[in-house]
């Protein structure tokens, strides 16, 4: 699978013609390319996929030279990052979850990005921009599908209804994909609680 093969199943969807690669001379094409990586983007956040899920053990900036009033330590936000889920030391990496640490995001004038903390010695779990669908979940596939089906349905077809259509079966998608990704976690698991509810009445 691949991303040209994401884009004709999302097409398909939408009963819309194939394409050989992103860079074709037709609307298909052109519209797919637009949305694509938003939509495989937005997915990645909308979760924490075991699969975009990486551990960094940050590196911090030069107390001398960077600092900001309240925070004891900055460190450099993750390259490839789309989010950070948790900020915690290596004393408290078993229960991250149960002992959340204090962080904020900010914006710093030569690093475009900077985690500022009082946690010292941090390492941090981020979900990844992952970009090569041969790691994504075959639930994770299905729900881009949809939602990249769902984006290019208007410009595409005319029609709301279609893409109202795509919006909703993006959304079950993803709540199985996040049930999937839930059940893999051996440590208390906690699933999606829209999913689990419906899935074990």
């Amino acid at each position: 699978m691949n991303v040209t093969d994401i884009c004709n199943l999302a097409l398909s969807y939408i009963s819309k013609e194939r394409i050989n690669s992103l860079n074709d001379n037709s609307e298909e094409a052109k519209e797919c390319k637009i949305h694509y990586d938003h939509c495989r983007r937005r997915l990645l956040l909308a979760y924490s996929f075991g699969f975009a899920k990486s551990i960094h053990k940050l590196a911090e900036l030069e107390p001398e030279r960077y600092k900001i009033p309240g925070w004891s330590h900055l460190y450099a936000y993750p390259e490839s990052t789309l989010t950070v889920h948790y900020v915690y030391d290596e004393e408290h990496a078993g229960n991250k979850e149960d002992c959340r640490m204090e962080y904020e995001i900010i914006m710093n004038g030569e690093f475009d990005r900077v985690i500022a903390t009082n946690v010292e010695n941090a390492y941090a779990e981020c979900i990844h921009d992952v970009k090569e669908p041969d790691i994504f979940s075959e639930e994770f596939i299905d729900a881009l599908a949809h939602m990249l089906a769902a984006s290019i349905a208007f410009p595409l077809t005319g029609s709301a209804n279609i893409q109202q259509t795509q919006l909703q079966l993006a959304q079950m998608a993803l709540e199985a994909a996040e049930y999937q990704s839930a059940i893999e976690r051996e440590r208390r698991t906690k699933f999606p609680r829209k999913y689990a509810e419906s899935r074990f009445r």
